[in-house]
């Protein structure tokens, strides 16, 4: 199977790489997935539409609240589709009501946490890509690092990006989880790298359950030591990969939890047998994860 470096790089490969060469070489360097859709992956697509398209219609043409968030259903309703989430808790009309409670706590007219504007736009679905000091190792092109979140706010006096997690449940260790996220981290590095220095980092989770749902917000102060770190960490971090990747040295396996987490690594499978090219030719398709296209989803 032919393989193919990344040249645009973002958190979800760089979570990759730390958590296993293996995943990463099947995920990104082959661009191996399962066939088929995750109801996770969807309906997080749908809800970040509709969150972007509510801003949007708020801060960008000066709608009321109620026709904004009007207009965000309408949109993930389109964007939900005809998909079937099967027993899952995230189907079209739990999605719904989540985005009804999601500004219900968090109120577009009163909510102290403020969308920034930017070149004259609402900084809503905020992209950035940011070329690195490292070259490809086939091409000599930079590469580049790449992400997308939510919003850029302004909240107590600061600047953050502002992302929002849906999950299936919210914890007292919940804010805590994101202390150390690279992925946010990155997010600052980005601002700062744009001349907009951050603050920190504010994350918004809301749980989807069949019967109810939460909603917690973490603010993450976010100083330049810990931007500093994380940035040299990760160049050196890709650094060894381009190294292997040009002495072709072999893919090793993590052998540890990691193998489970989450649900167990999608390529868990393909890692427990001795010949995986049978489970890839029936279960597996190539596509090519690119950081600028697809809206990131977290179960």
């Amino acid at each position: 199977m032919s393989s193919h470096f990344p040249v645009i790089w973002d958190s979800t490969m760089l979570a990759s790489l730390r958590a296993c060469r293996q995943q990463f070489e099947y995920s990104h360097v082959q661009h191996l997935k399962i066939k088929g859709t995750s109801v996770h992956l969807h309906a997080g697509a749908a809800f970040a539409k509709a969150l972007e398209v509510t801003r949007l219609s708020y801060y960008g043409e000066n709608r009321s609240p109620n026709e904004s968030l009007a207009r965000g259903v309408q949109a993930l309703i389109k964007e939900y589709g005809d998909f079937d989430p099967g027993s899952s808790a995230k189907s079209l009309d739990r999605m719904v009501g989540a985005l009804e409670f999601y500004f219900s706590e968090y109120p577009l007219d009163s909510d102290p946490a403020r969308v920034i504007t930017l070149a004259g736009k609402p900084a809503v679905e905020f992209s950035f890509a940011i070329p690195l000091p490292l070259n490809h190792p086939d091409s000599g092109e930079p590469l580049v690092l790449a992400g997308r979140f939510d919003a850029v706010v302004e909240f107590a006096g600061g600047i953050y990006p502002n992302d929002e997690k849906t999950t299936s449940s919210l914890g007292s260790s919940w804010s805590k989880q994101w202390e150390m996220r690279g992925q946010f981290v990155g997010y600052c590095w980005a601002l700062r790298e744009l001349g907009i220095p951050p603050a920190g980092m504010i994350v918004s989770g809301i749980s989807i359950l069949k019967t109810k749902y939460e909603q917690q917000r973490a603010i993450i102060p976010t100083p330049n030591w810990k931007i500093d770190a994380w940035f040299a960490d990760t160049m050196g971090e890709i650094e060894e990969a381009i190294g292997r990747y040009k002495a072709g040295a072999p893919i090793r396996k993590n052998w540890s939890e990691a193998c489970n987490a989450y649900g167990a690594c999608p390529y868990k499978q393909l890692c427990s047998v001795e010949d995986p090219q049978v489970w890839i030719d029936t279960y597996y398709e190539v596509r090519p994860w690119n950081p600028l296209k697809v809206v990131e989803a977290t179960p």
